[in-house]
């Protein structure tokens, strides 16, 4: 029961975040720095990989490649929902 819910909870997320793509690298940008300021529980790993794209996205918007700093910034605003939803279940049992 509790794998389907996450797999529901995780297609969930991944069509939301695929609805809000149209934001600009900015955007991304801010929704990265609010997710990381919530306190949601993540390895350090995950914090390490998490903060290696946001300086790569801020990297490429620097450089003027806007489209592939999207995809860097897309990708870790997913990894940070997935996050969020997993710390969010896990305190929920």
């Amino acid at each position: 029961m509790k794998i389907k819910l996450i797999a529901l909870l995780l297609a969930m997320l991944l069509a939301f975040a695929g609805c809000s793509s149209s934001n600009g690298p900015d955007d991304k940008i801010a929704t990265i720095n609010t997710l990381m300021s919530k306190g949601y529980e993540m390895s350090q790993n995950q914090r390490e990989t998490i903060n290696q794209m946001l300086a790569d996205g801020k990297k490429l918007v620097s450089q003027g490649k806007t489209a592939e700093a999207n995809k860097v910034l897309d990708e870790a605003v997913k990894l940070l929902e997935v996050i969020a939803e997993t710390d969010r279940f896990n305190k929920s049992e």
